[in-house]
């Protein structure tokens, strides 16, 4: 199996630890700007990703929280160019059997996924993150640690949830939304809205992630 890593940042690299782990490959290249500018081995521009060259590769998406527009759009091509977009989930999970879980998605450990959960592709559960039943999560969402969702949950393309949120039974969270560390979410967030607190409160202006 060849594996190619599309951004090499902090999660490029958990991304890489993670493959070595679950995969075993035997072939690693980067697509990154500054990594191919430092001449690290097996590395190529950013945007050489989509070339014919590297068609029979299994493709993993390097790009953090940040970048979550661009991260989509990046699947949405590779998608269309039919290239192979592994999810990595660690044996550490719980995967209910009913669960769905669409392509680059990446569990990591200590995850649990219940019954009849959706995860569109491209969408990170970073480690302890809990989804409980009958919830739909879009595609190239961030879930950072110890996030927890209860039943019946919606959440958007895009939306952002920082470390320890919690997020109540038959809320809708909207695209490219904003859930701040440590808030407990009691109503709908709509697209393109920030909140945070106990309970959460949406903000005029955005949230800055750091």
């Amino acid at each position: 199996m060849k594996i190619a890593i599309i951004g090499y940042g902090e999660l490029g690299k958990q991304l890489e630890n993670f493959a070595i782990e679950i995969f075993k490959p035997t072939e690693i290249v980067v697509f990154d700007d500054f990594a191919f500018s430092e001449k690290q081995i097996n590395t190529f521009p950013f945007q050489d990703y989509i070339s014919e060259k590297f068609k029979d590769y299994d493709f993993l998406i390097g790009l953090g929280y940040k970048h979550l527009e661009k991260k989509k759009e990046i699947i949405d091509l590779l998608q269309k160019a039919k290239r192979k977009l592994p999810s990595m989930i660690h044996p550490t999970c719980f995967v209910s059997k009913s669960a769905k879980i669409g392509e680059a998605v990446y569990a990591y450990p200590m995850c649990n996924i219940d019954k009849n959960v959706v995860i569109e592709a491209g969408t990170l559960l970073n480690n302890s993150v809990t989804i409980s039943h009958d919830n739909h999560i879009g595609k190239c969402c961030y879930l950072s640690p110890s996030v927890t969702t209860s039943g019946f949950v919606k959440i958007g393309n895009c939306s952002f949830f920082g470390t320890g949120s919690i997020i109540s039974n038959n809320i809708l969270i909207g695209e490219n939304a904003l859930i701040g560390i440590g808030s407990v979410v009691l109503k709908d967030i709509p697209d393109n809205h920030s909140a945070i607190g106990n309970p959460a409160k949406i903000l005029i202006k955005r949230l800055n992630v750091l």
